[in-house]
């Protein structure tokens, strides 16, 4: 068969036809606005997320929108993710404050094709394609292990998050199944990861039931108020205590020989990888439904490291 200069002409503006459609529906980096809101930027963790996450967006070139809030507010957050809906943004980081508040905007994200990636806490929705989470489970398990070598008898206090919350309930079980385990009981109290209950409860239980040896706090904030409590009782070289975060007040607190370990988490690899999924899904890309990333013990031993 022959071809006219025509015919070829006429099928190289085909192809590029096909090329450029193809192209427009996937975005480029450079056209790519996203959106965050995380728990709160009271605390340093939280913080430490959102800069991560910004500072990954900077470096793909994705335009990056922070509406986290200065406290934790649900209320305010489900707002913060329906205001991003109605920006169209091309897709949404949330870092939840109430896992089950976001039915309705998930209905929407959805209705509209706006992806969602959650970090630090599941948010149970079929939209929702991806967590950035460390593996509260098995790092509260290591705190669990820490706890029964030094304690071998006697009862553990639990400091916990919110009722029902993803997080606070797997932080909650790895140490319980641990102490138990081991013949320790175990009291958990929701303190809804405020550190004026991690005080109150400590100073209450400790107070009333005298066998109380270690308290785990789900939250660091929450293990330094249980410090401020158990100095206060006079009892400090009496309570193990070990919090979960890797905050620096808490490992300044280990170095200077007051609380007893705690659990870091990466929360650099966290902000970062969810910006990175985020983008791999805005792009047609599939990525894991789960990315775990490891907790680490700090103890006195090895608390220098991480300062």
């Amino acid at each position: 068969m022959k071809f006219t200069t025509t015919k070829i002409l006429k099928g190289m503006a085909l192809a590029a036809a096909m090329t450029a459609t193809m192209i427009s529906g996937v975005a480029s980096a450079d056209s790519i606005r996203i959106a965050y809101t995380g728990y709160s930027t009271d605390q340093p963790f939280w913080v430490g997320v959102g800069k991560a996450a910004m500072d990954k967006a900077a470096e793909l070139g994705v335009e990056f929108i922070d509406l986290t809030a200065t406290q934790a507010d649900a209320a305010a957050q489900k707002d913060a993710v329906d205001r991003a809906l109605n920006m169209g943004v091309d897709g949404i980081i949330i870092g939840s404050v109430d896992n089950r508040a976001f039915g309705s905007s998930l209905d929407m994200a959805a209705k509209k094709g706006i992806p969602v990636v959650t970090v630090d806490t599941a948010i149970d929705h079929e939209h929702v394609k991806s967590l950035v989470q460390t593996d509260n489970l098995a790092a509260a398990g290591l705190a669990g292990d820490y706890i029964v070598s030094q304690v071998k008898e006697g009862t553990v206090l639990i400091l916990g998050g919110s009722a029902g919350h993803q997080t606070g309930n797997a932080r909650r079980d790895g140490v319980k199944s641990a102490a138990e385990a081991a013949g320790l009981e175990v009291i958990f109290v929701i303190c809804d990861w405020a550190e004026a209950c991690g005080y109150q409860t400590t100073i209450n239980r400790l107070q009333s039931n005298p066998d109380i040896k270690a308290i785990f706090a789900a939250s660091d904030p929450m293990a330094l108020a249980a410090v401020s409590a158990v100095k206060e009782l006079g009892r400090i070289d009496d309570i193990v205590i070990v919090g979960f975060d890797g905050n620096p007040g808490n490992l300044e607190s280990i170095a200077a020989g007051e609380q007893s370990a705690d659990i870091k988490q990466d929360n650099t690899k966290m902000g970062a990888l969810s910006v990175v999924n985020l983008v791999a899904l805005i792009k047609g890309e599939k990525v894991a439904a789960f990315t775990p990333i490891e907790g680490i013990l700090i103890t006195a031993d090895n608390v220098n490291d991480y300062r």
